[in-house]
């Protein structure tokens, strides 16, 4: 598997095992488990807003942002993984038109035997071009 393959999901346990170690740190430190109740849940994300005048900016909002783009980051990975998919390769259809095409030949003599047959044909395809 290709190194393009590897290196997002690197990137992605990097990324979560550098927040269990710092919420690892930060519970050592606070001396409490539960510390994480403590943040503002409600208002983590107008905090933010101190960013444009180079406030300061409480702790636990930056650890709320963390947490939430942890979250989003493999969503949002998948979603682009899925719509820059590349087009099937069009040898594989290649075969298959061949195939058609030495099944076509048979068929045109069974049409031409058959007028009626040949007429429902022409109107079939006159209407799709008007589609």
């Amino acid at each position: 598997m290709p190194t393009r393959h590897y290196l997002p999901r690197l990137l992605l346990a990097l990324n979560w095992s550098a927040l269990l170690a710092a919420f690892a740190w930060t519970c050592k430190t606070q001396g409490n488990l539960l510390w994480w109740l403590r943040l503002d849940w409600a208002g983590w994300l107008r905090e933010f807003a101190a960013l444009a005048e180079l406030g300061a900016i409480p702790a636990g909002s930056v650890w709320l942002m963390w947490l939430a783009l942890s979250l989003l980051w493999p969503a949002a990975a998948s979603l682009s993984r899925t719509a820059a998919a590349p087009a099937a390769p069009a040898t594989p259809a290649e075969p298959s038109a061949d195939k058609a095409r030495r099944q076509l030949a048979p068929a045109s003599t069974l049409i031409d035997a058959r007028p009626e047959l040949k007429d429902k044909l022409l109107k079939l395809h006159q209407s799709l071009d008007r589609l």
